[in-house]
């Protein structure tokens, strides 16, 4: 049964955020956080490259100082990964409500963050990360492993995009297709967005399929706003998303129709990179 909620920290500028979202997300799910630090292997240089045409003990020397190098850097990255993850875990606690407690723990895994998320999944009810990764220099810049993530995994994902902010109004993005209908039937049973408001918003599509979908989240006690806009959906959503201060936008991450598109390819791209607000991916 999937129920851990998996944060990944890297102290980047995102860290904050994720640790935030966490302490947010796991009291309405009642689920306990992982708090997930992955120690990539770096690109080690040839020693065959290094030694030229010096003779062989002198080669053997520097492959030895090489080997103690490696693994004092080893070392020093394990320690700060440690520290890190400290750090994390004090400020989820920090921001955890008084009258909830939340079973927490702490992993540190060598090897590609992609693959050891896959590795987890089975267990693994949420995602969050943020949009900036460790070495990304500009605000809307995307982290290098953030798209293969969200095309890898079919767990939600939830991607932080700048300073956190408990959600005040959530803004669905739906477009009518079976992708978007499975997403719409995990709204109705998730205890997440209970209580929040919602802007139910349909970029083109039939006018009925928006009131059915209003319909069957109210059933479920999320009250909705309806807007069927015009446009290119892009543009439509990132408007709208400004004009009516969303705190959060939920929307499939692979459908079947004009949202397919748009979530696809260089549009993913444009869309993690240009969103004002968080987001939560869903398949």
């Amino acid at each position: 049964m999937k129920e851990q909620i998996i944060a990944c920290v890297d102290g980047s500028r995102s860290t904050t955020a994720v640790c935030q979202w966490s302490a947010w997300v796991a009291p309405r799910l009642d689920a306990p956080v992982k708090l997930l630090h992955t120690l990539e292997k770096p690109a080690n240089t040839d020693a065959g490259d290094l030694s030229g045409s010096i003779g062989l003990g002198s080669r053997e020397e520097l492959m030895v100082e090489l080997i103690k190098l490696d693994e004092q850097r080893s070392r020093i990255t394990q320690e700060q990964g440690k520290l890190l993850l400290a750090a994390a875990k004090d400020l989820f606690d920090s921001e955890l409500p008084n009258d909830h407690t939340t079973t927490i723990k702490t992993c540190l895994r060598h090897g590609n963050l992609v693959e050891t998320l896959s590795d987890l999944e089975a267990d693994t009810r949420l995602v969050i990360m943020g949009r900036q990764g460790e070495i990304s220099s500009q605000v809307s810049q995307v982290g290098s492993q953030l798209e293969n993530v969200v095309r890898v995994l079919h767990t939600p994902i939830l991607v932080s995009v700048g300073d956190f902010s408990v959600p005040q109004k959530i803004m669905f993005a739906y477009d009518g297709s079976e992708t978007g209908k499975k997403v719409l039937e995990r709204l109705t049973i998730s205890p997440l967005f209970k209580g929040l408001s919602c802007d139910l918003v349909m970029v083109g599509g039939e006018y009925e399929q928006l009131i059915s979908a209003q319909s069957l989240l109210h059933n479920a006690g999320i009250m909705t706003t309806t807007y069927q806009l015009k446009g290119d959906v892009e543009s439509a959503l990132k408007e709208h998303i400004q004009h009516h201060q969303v705190d959060l936008v939920i929307m499939g991450a692979y459908g079947h129709s004009r949202l397919r598109q748009f979530l696809l390819g260089s549009h993913t791209s444009r869309m993690l990179s240009q969103s004002p607000v968080s987001l939560l991916l869903l398949r």
